[in-house]
């Protein structure tokens, strides 16, 4: 039985540090913008995600594609 791996959708999610918590742990945010194409390569996503992290007055923490895969019995 060979199944297959088809991504359906991807999204991207950039974390910053929005403040500091009252244990004094880093106070984390996501935001996250769907439909990123499907061919972009992870170089791009990066790219996309820090630059529109370097317009947000907090300091990037991450950026994560969130891939969605279809898994097909073939």
């Amino acid at each position: 039985m060979a199944v297959t791996n088809t991504r359906v959708d991807s999204d991207l999610v950039i974390t910053v540090k929005v403040g500091l918590k009252p244990s004094g742990a880093d106070d984390l945010r996501n935001f996250k913008f769907s439909k990123l194409k499907i061919d972009a390569t992870d170089e791009a996503a990066y790219a996309i995600g820090a630059k529109i992290a370097s317009v947000l007055p907090y300091e990037l923490k991450a950026v994560q594609r969130v891939n969605d895969n279809m898994l097909i019995n073939a």
